[in-house]
């Protein structure tokens, strides 16, 4: 059976680039603020910095412009040819690379970084087994005193703020989104169904998508048993407390 990021991600990955247009912006504050927060922390001011799962790039670009030599990976082909063209309309050709690779093959990967990120819920598209096995494997690809950061949405929130739909019109689109979540695995299922916003409100695409949202202290055990001794979790790249109230978790380790 084809796993959805193949047909999501690679299939229709036409339909998914806009979700990143509409996030550029926002790679900008959070890259100054996950630099700040990662000075507070660890005292750690990163040079280089590999971005797991990068999508169309919008978080190597804003590194490479802060100053860092940045490389992302990500397994969609379309997703990359986006990056590498914003890249060169930004002229950062010399400090933003990347790389068609599989964040599951981490293992075939030689180097070493002082920051790995992981934004967006990347982490947990597959089982446990597989997230425990790409932290290990990043944790090795860090430098001596090399930071992982993590960004996810909070599970605790998600469940007490839980909407089985939503209804979004912009843009000339009517948006539907259904969700479910499966108590016994604690994956979320999410359906959405766009409609052109004219007249009949004609049916233009769905697309689907299935992934584990982890509890806090879930992800911190994460992080722990992939070997990281040091783990530190806030309420958003700001450094915020973490509170049931928190819809990001923003987990450092090292």
């Amino acid at each position: 059976m084809t796993h959805w990021t193949e047909t999501l991600f690679r299939e229709q990955a036409d339909l998914y680039v806009p979700f990143f247009e509409e996030r550029f912006d926002a790679a900008e504050e959070q890259a100054d603020r996950l630099l700040d927060l990662l000075a507070t922390e660890f005292d750690a001011d990163p040079e280089t910095a590999l971005d797991v799962a990068c999508g169309a790039g919008r978080h190597v670009i804003a590194f490479a412009e802060r100053g860092l030599d940045a490389e992302g990976l990500d397994f969609s082909e379309r997703f990359l040819e986006e990056a590498r063209e914003r890249v060169r309309e930004r002229g950062l050709a010399d400090s933003a690379a990347f790389r068609h690779h599989d964040m599951r093959e981490l293992d075939e990967l030689t180097g070493s970084y002082d920051l790995v990120t992981s934004f967006w819920n990347s982490l947990g598209y597959y089982d446990r087994a597989t997230d425990e096995r790409v932290l290990a494997e990043a944790r090795r690809l860090l430098s001596e005193r090399g930071v992982l950061a993590i960004e996810a949405s909070n599970r605790d929130f998600y469940l007490a703020n839980f909407e089985e739909s939503s209804v979004d019109e912009s843009d000339g689109r009517l948006t539907v989104e259904r969700r479910e979540y499966d108590v016994t695995t604690g994956r979320f299922h999410t359906q959405l169904d766009v409609f052109d916003a004219g007249e009949g409100y004609e049916h233009d695409c769905s697309m689907e998508w299935e992934n584990r949202i982890y509890a806090p202290a879930a992800l911190r055990e994460l992080c722990e048993d992939a070997g990281f001794e040091e783990v530190r979790l806030s309420g958003g790249f700001d450094g915020a407390e973490l509170t049931m109230e928190s819809d990001t978790v923003v987990v450092l380790a090292r």
